[in-house]
């Protein structure tokens, strides 16, 4: 099922202030995904994109591992980038607000693109590959991860006892992820999955972080009109089936790490996006 593009944009853009304080799994993911970056040790990086780049929160470790090098961010909604800027004084060399479906980088400019938790936004994810396969030098690599198919299971189980209305987002399966990759032009892809488990004292506060982060329903198909107090207090009353021995809530996420290297026979494509204008953070 699609995301509505616009919907996940206004949502993002509104979540700047919070998001920081709420990206608990979000956080966790990307120090996981930096380590992997570590063991993958890429020589002659002269130039870094990191897609969805949010408030910064990967900036000041990609730094640590890759110096003073050309940094480069790119996130579809303003207000993080300049909260990234503004409050968390964030050092890119250049911050544009843009789409990873249609990314405003020359081809054969990048040697690698580094992307945590935002693939699963992507409509076409083909794209999205594409784009990045296009955009790097021969041999870069794109790391990136997102979410699966089993990420927040418990929450979607509440919310079918009380209607027949998606409200939790669909993600793509491991394997499509890797076919995607060789697709896409990207050469010995490899594809990771584990399962992290959030526990809470009260499933009101998984509701509560994901707004805060951005991450609620953005289903186009999604039903229309507000969630009323009933309603809710039956989804709530539901996931108390799910307590753990300590009094506790999970909330499972399928968290999926890829990485591939662009192959020198990989289709060319033109650069199909806008005009930019970078956002200049010195």
């Amino acid at each position: 099922m699609k995301v509505s593009r616009d919907k996940v944009k206004t949502a993002f853009a509104k979540a700047a202030t919070s998001y920081n304080e709420a990206a608990v799994v979000q956080k966790e993911i990307l120090v996981r995904l930096l380590e992997k970056l570590k063991l993958l040790q890429q020589d002659h990086v002269d130039v870094l994109l990191d897609i969805g780049s949010g408030t910064g929160l990967a900036s000041e470790l990609l730094r640590e591992h890759y110096g003073d090098n050309a940094y480069y961010a790119i996130d579809f909604a303003l207000p993080m980038l300049m909260w990234a800027k503004n409050e968390s004084k964030v050092n890119y060399q250049y911050a544009v607000c843009g789409d990873v479906e249609s990314l405003p980088f020359q081809n054969n400019s990048l040697d690698v693109i580094f992307s945590a938790s935002t693939f699963q936004w992507c409509n076409d994810i083909g794209a999205a590959f594409q784009e990045s396969c296009r955009t790097l030098k021969d041999s870069g690599l794109l790391l990136f991860s997102t979410f699966g198919p089993d990420t927040l299971k418990e929450l979607r189980h509440c919310f079918a006892q009380v209607d027949d209305h998606p409200h939790v987002s669909s993600f793509i399966d491991m394997q499509s992820l890797g076919d995607g990759l060789l697709a896409s032009g990207f050469g010995s892809p490899v594809m990771e999955s584990e399962i992290i488990t959030v526990e809470y004292s009260d499933p009101m506060q998984l509701l509560r972080d994901l707004q805060e982060t951005g991450a609620t329903n953005h289903l186009e198909q999604r039903a229309r009109g507000m969630m009323t107090r009933q309603r809710l207090n039956r989804v709530l009353s539901e996931y108390k089936k799910f307590v753990l021995p300590n009094g506790k809530y999970p909330a499972s996420y399928e968290v999926l790490y890829g990485h591939g290297w662009k192959q020198s026979s990989a289709p060319s494509t033109q650069n199909s996006a806008e005009e930019w204008q970078p956002l200049v953070f010195k």
